[in-house]
């Protein structure tokens, strides 16, 4: 197989995320991490000298910028004027409205692509789910996430049916059920038979972390999304979220069980893998060199 030809990517500055710190992470289930994946793939990726870039890495969002710093480079990028750059939104459509507005689908993975442009899952290392141990775990209900008006009405739902919930948050929920901070995410879901997740927005696909965050700790998870969202590669690892499916959430566990070890024992989950992740930005960012 021919070599790669030298690919040299500039990541410019974001308040929201970085890339580089992820680099010494397993790049799948190899051992490999992403710095050697990189180097294999011919890339350099580098946060200096973005002159000597062939393309720019973007990671607008909202309340990142001032006005001075639309001005100077990212404005010009959603209008056009740039277009040696790959634009990663990993917000939904409702926290970063001019990013989506001038979002062009030849350069731009986003987490809420609705129909025109391109998804970007984020990644995250595999973990072992722990099943064996699943029915050693409290028979509790488990939900990560800040309040917001409809999960509070959610919420106040399971109680009243019930339902044996534990809420984690920094900010606090005005309910019985919320139990403080979760430092570790993991460590916390791992503690609890069953969990709820539900994302930020219900819109245009907007699909988050969240939910793999959530399977890979073996739970089994009351997903809220988007009504459009279609996820085939975790068909069966998760169920619907609402009050009644988690007033019979024993009868979901054993499908679920079983589409957990399906997706995480198996290549289903290298959908969220930092190998997945970053071969969709290489192979989006060398579309763009070649256009450029």
């Amino acid at each position: 197989m021919a070599p790669m030809s030298p690919l040299t990517l500039y990541e410019a500055p974001s308040r929201l995320w970085t890339l580089e710190p992820t680099f010494t992470s397993a790049i799948d289930r190899s051992g490999v991490t992403v710095a050697d994946f990189l180097r294999e793939q011919n890339v350099r990726w580098q946060r200096v000298d973005p002159g000597a870039a062939q393309v720019r890495i973007c990671k607008p969002g909202h309340g990142q910028l001032d006005l001075a710093g639309y001005v100077r480079g990212t404005f010009r990028t959603w209008l056009g004027a740039d277009r040696s750059s790959v634009v990663l939104l990993g917000e939904p459509r409702e926290a970063s409205p001019l990013e989506y507005r001038f979002a062009r689908p030849e350069n731009t993975l986003a987490c809420a692509p609705g129909d025109d442009l391109q998804r970007l899952y984020f990644a995250g290392v595999w973990l072992d789910p722990r099943l064996d141990g699943w029915h050693r775990r409290e028979d509790r209900v488990c939900w990560i996430g800040r309040p917001t008006p409809a999960r509070l009405e959610m919420a106040r739902g399971l109680e009243r049916s019930g339902v044996p919930l534990d809420i984690y948050s920094l900010a606090p929920w005005p309910l019985s059920s919320w139990r403080g901070y979760a430092e570790d995410e993991t460590a916390t879901s791992r503690r609890y038979r069953y969990r709820i997740v539900a994302e930020n927005h219900a819109t245009h696909g907007y699909h988050s972390e969240k939910l793999f965050n959530s399977i890979r700790s073996g739970c089994v998870t009351f997903y809220g999304c988007c009504p459009s969202l279609s996820l085939p590669h975790l068909d069966g690892a998760y169920a619907a979220f609402d009050v009644q499916a988690l007033v019979q959430r024993a009868d979901h566990a054993p499908t679920v069980l079983e589409g957990i070890s399906r997706v995480m024992f198996t290549e289903a989950w290298t959908v969220y893998s930092y190998r997945a992740f970053y071969q969709r930005i290489i192979d989006m960012a060398r579309q763009v060199a070649a256009r450029t």
